[in-house]
């Protein structure tokens, strides 16, 4: 009997081990409208906060993760130093029909977003517009302050992962079949799906040869995001019917269920 309960003790250690170097705030959405919450996990202190308002898309300003950026009847707001009791605090940057999944440029005085499915971009102090592509697949991330990434699809049928640079206004394919790209909050790994793989992710250091990958038993892994030090990926492991948001050991592959149950249409991770 007491080398059964120390080979449980010694699991629970293991598992618990596994998720030791987590830290940051993650945030979600289930639905594509208001009349869903924003889901907020606290991970340093394992609680959760539920946030019902009127905007939707929401994600962390990537200069500030005190702030945000979202989106409410074809306008885009930035929230200035959120709360969890609410986003009252909003300055509006853009308004314009069909607005979806803004972003703030890291570095730059900057958004992203996409209108009737055009990656567009726009400078806050020139307020000039450049639309960039047509954006047939969802996800899109920006690797530094003059390059963004997203999915394309070939002549041939095969996705890539195209860049373009705001600097020259050229593209070009950044990583061959691969697609989905979405970056770690400091920007310095990627995470990437390859063919037409759902259920496996890769990990890669920006300018370096370190990857890993990550596989679940279901349909699919989708969206997602890695930590900044490439150790974790959150995402939805979805099957036929549901979903549920977890997170990754990288290293060896254990899940740690945080939402159960919940699809997002838009998640992210600030740390």
């Amino acid at each position: 009997m007491s080398i059964i309960i120390f080979i449980v003790l010694l699991s629970v250690f293991q598992y618990y081990k596994s998720f030791y170097g987590l830290k940051g705030e993650i945030m979600l959405m289930e639905g594509e409208a208001p009349s869903f919450p924003v889901l907020i996990y606290d991970i340093k202190n394992n609680k959760k906060y539920e946030i019902r308002n009127i905007f939707y898309d929401v994600q962390y300003d990537a200069n500030n993760g005190n702030n945000l950026i979202a989106v409410i009847d074809n306008e885009i707001y930035k929230i200035n130093e959120y709360q969890r009791t609410g986003f009252a605090n909003r300055q509006l940057l853009y308004k314009g029909e069909n607005v979806r999944y803004p972003k703030l440029v890291p570095g730059k005085n900057a958004i992203s977003f996409t209108q009737k499915d055009k990656l567009t971009y726009y400078d806050l102090d020139t307020k000039k517009l450049i639309v960039i592509a047509k954006l047939l697949l969802p996800g899109y991330d920006w690797l530094d302050s003059d390059t963004v990434l997203f999915t394309e699809v070939d002549n041939s049928g095969s996705l890539n992962i195209m860049a373009y640079k705001i600097s020259n206004n050229k593209t070009y394919v950044f990583k061959k079949n691969a697609a989905y790209p979405s970056l770690s909050y400091n920007k310095k790994f990627l995470a990437y799906q390859r063919g037409n793989v759902r259920n496996v992710v890769y990990i890669e250091k920006i300018n370096g040869s370190d990857r890993k990958s990550v596989r679940v038993n279901s349909i699919g892994l989708l969206p997602y995001k890695p930590s900044s030090d490439g150790n974790y990926l959150i995402g939805a492991m979805y099957y036929a019917g549901h979903a549920d948001v977890v997170i990754i050991n990288t290293t060896n592959n254990k899940i740690r269920e945080i939402f159960p149950g919940i699809f997002p249409s838009v998640l992210d991770w600030e740390e």
